[in-house]
């Protein structure tokens, strides 16, 4: 994605799985001081945004140096590995230290027990080097590590320097990893999220789990990625993409090391056409695909001082024409627009359908999860932003501009992730109708609601540009890489925060065809949502859950979602809820059982009410 205010445009690494996410029990509830605070530094962020100017930590210097050396990435394979060596590759990222020729020290741990290490000259901003860890020093069952580096000591006797920030990854034994690739933009990325505190990272991590099987990730995302680029590469090519070189990849994989850097291609397409030809080479198959995309090619969002991105105006019919691949017209009246916007490139072009089925395609013929769209920002966030319109400097028509955009900014967001996801469905339902090997493919939800979006009482998203994981990160590497590095210093507000990514994760695992594809066990009964399919808006709407035609068994709670965003959680299986304007809407129930046991009810069809 883009900063919150900009709009959505959007990672990987092999592993088994552990990372460190921390996780609380119940709804955690953020105190006002922390409210006020992300309320501050995103009024910051939108002066910023309006004038031009850098984010304040950046302002006053204040750069976070002693994550540097920073792990940009290690790779192993395989992870996990039946018999042989595990080979790794690990790159190291520290402008500064290649400047002054300095040398890293690097080390592979797993606890107290070092399992490689080494010593790397760095000649350039990124460094790498390669270990192998023999078969006999594999542990059997998922084992945490910890890669970090220091500057080592030089020859003048100086003391080595402190080691950096750790990356954290595990290694196992094992024959047939759950394999997963992951596409799209920043949502799928995880912008501002270390590698395994990302959902892609964590559904592949839980799938391994519960199967016994462990699990590799590869991950082809990338911050600002559109879905289909039309003319890039001509006429749809995507076999052209193989021969692209893209910095943000410096070791050429087609994973994007430095995805945290905001650029337009490769398209979602182009990134499926690396994952193919990547598995291919590595002879296996994948399990399962993790996509999403189509937001950065209508750029919904803009708004700020310049008004709503050409083609974006009419939202029902951008996200048709983006997200369903229908309705382009022949001149793109984006094309010239005088700020970042993968609208420039993304115009037209195909669908979510399309991505979908060429993800099936790929070596294994792998499940597909589209990942819904979120509530980013909605009415329930602070409406301490609209008053940074009155910014010193801005006037006039700017003004008006300004604040008649951010006005109606929160209803956008609300429209287009309801748009967005009915559009997904419909993509998901529409390949698996026409697939000649069984239904593959699910738009699944990662149960967000209004009260998750930024600056809310129970917000899941990163609501400050400087706070998150990758914010080191991005201090250097957005100068050195990105064409508008303002823009790429801030971009992980309101993405997914470290609660809101393993929230994805946990609701992807209790989807019914998630756990079917995977043979997980069933946690609860198979229990039915019924829904009317019409209602006037106004009005109150029953819902029920029934089991085997009969009202579940005493001692369940249950959490409705009601599809526009809103939630309630109750004692009794029948619940009314008013809808307050226009859908379609897919209702869901997750059942929680006495034992702990969840179980996710999806309507059958949409709920429309008019």
């Amino acid at each position: 994605m883009k900063p919150a205010w900009s709009r959505w445009t959007g990672r990987r690494r092999a592993g088994t799985g552990a990372g460190s996410v921390p996780r609380g029990p119940g709804v955690a509830r953020r105190s006002s001081a922390r409210r006020l605070a992300a309320a501050g530094a995103v009024a910051v962020l939108l002066g910023q945004l309006l004038l031009g100017g850098p984010p304040a930590a950046a302002q006053a210097g204040a750069l976070p140096g002693s994550a540097f050396p920073l792990v940009l990435d290690v790779d192993m394979t395989p992870n996990p590995v039946c018999s042989g060596a595990v080979h790794g590759r690990v790159q190291v990222y520290d402008p500064a230290a290649a400047k002054a020729g300095a040398t890293v020290e690097w080390r592979v741990r797993a606890g107290a027990k070092q399992l490689a290490g080494g010593r790397l000259a760095m000649a350039a901003p990124v460094g790498t080097a390669e270990f192998s860890i023999p078969y006999d020093r594999v542990p059997a069952t998922e084992t945490a590590l910890q890669i970090d580096a220091r500057i080592a000591a030089s020859p003048g006797d100086h003391a080595p320097g402190r080691y950096g920030k750790v990356w954290r990854d595990t290694v196992r034994r094992g024959c047939d990893p759950v394999r997963v690739a992951s596409v799209g933009d920043s949502v799928v990325w995880g912008q501002g999220l270390d590698h395994d505190q990302k959902f892609s990272y964590l559904t592949g991590q839980l799938l391994g789990r519960e199967t016994g099987r462990g699990h590799q990730l590869m991950d082809y995302s990338i911050s600002g990625a559109v879905l289909d680029a039309p003319g890039l590469p001509a006429g749809n090519d995507d076999a052209a993409c193989l021969h692209r070189t893209e910095k943000q990849d410096p070791d050429g994989d087609g994973e994007m090391e430095f995805g945290e850097v905001t650029q337009q291609m490769p398209d979602v397409f182009c990134q499926l056409e690396k994952a193919g030809a990547q598995a291919r080479a590595g002879g296996y198959g994948l399990d399962l695909v993790v996509v999403n995309g189509c937001i950065n090619d209508l750029d919904p969002f803009f708004g700020i001082g310049v008004g709503i991105t050409p083609g974006s105006k009419n939202l029902p019919e951008a996200v048709r024409r983006e997200c369903s691949g229908i309705g382009a017209a022949p001149e793109n009246p984006a094309k010239d627009v005088p700020y970042f916007s993968g609208a420039k490139v993304g115009y037209g072009g195909r669908g979510m359908q399309a991505a979908i089925e060429k993800a099936h395609s790929l070596p294994g013929r792998p499940k597909v999860i589209v990942a819904d769209f979120y509530y980013a920002l909605s009415r329930s966030s602070s409406p301490i932003p609209v008053r940074s319109c009155s910014t010193p400097g801005v006037a006039g028509a700017r003004l008006t501009s300004c604040k008649g955009a951010l006005g109606s900014v929160a209803e956008r967001y609300e429209q287009y992730t309801q748009l967005a996801n009915a559009a997904y469905h419909q993509a998901a339902a529409a390949a698996n109708k026409a697939s000649s090997d069984g239904p593959y493919a699910v738009a699944a939800d990662g149960l967000f609601t209004v009260d998750n979006a930024v600056l809310t009482r129970d917000s899941k998203v990163w609501g400050t540009p400087v706070t998150d994981p990758a914010f080191p990160l991005r201090t250097r590497a957005c100068p050195e890489l990105s064409s508008t590095p303002v823009q790429c210093l801030s971009a992980a507000v309101a993405h997914p925060d470290i609660e809101g990514a393993r929230q994805y994760a946990e609701a992807f695992l209790l989807n019914p065809s998630v756990r079917k594809w995977f043979r997980l066990p069933r946690q609860g009964p198979q229990a039915q949502l019924k829904v009317p399919e019409k209602a006037h808006v106004g009005s109150e709407v029953p819902l029920s859950v029934t089991v085997d035609g009969k009202p579940p068994a005493d001692g369940f709670r249950y959490h409705w979602y009601f599809g526009d965003g809103t939630q309630r959680e109750t004692n009794e299986a029948t619940v009314t809820h008013v809808y307050d304007h226009q859908g379609p809407w897919l209702p869901r129930l997750v059942m929680t059982g006495p034992d702990g046991g969840k179980v996710l009810v999806e309507a059958t069809r949409n709920l429309t009410t008019d």
